[in-house]
């Protein structure tokens, strides 16, 4: 199993429908719209670095979205 977060940019006034589309995505764990360089960040579960990467081009292929930046998680420590 394959963990990334996908870091999104999105085109100004569009992220809401952006969020609304990608929550039909079955491969996203949850989405966090926040504050800085980026609009959304997505925490992605895929089988296989082919998913994730077919998972963020149909991210992109999402009108509004102007950017990713996929970031696969090596380690995820909780407290």
């Amino acid at each position: 199993m394959i963990q990334a977060y996908i870091l999104i940019r999105t085109r100004i006034g569009t992220m809401g429908a952006a969020v609304k589309k990608m929550k039909d995505l079955q491969c996203i764990e949850n989405i966090s719209v926040v504050a800085g360089d980026y609009d959304i960040i997505a925490k992605s579960n895929v089988e296989s670095l082919e998913a994730l990467m077919e998972l963020t081009d149909r991210i992109q292929e999402i009108p509004g979205i102007e950017r990713t930046n996929t970031l696969v998680i090596e380690k995820e420590i909780t407290q």
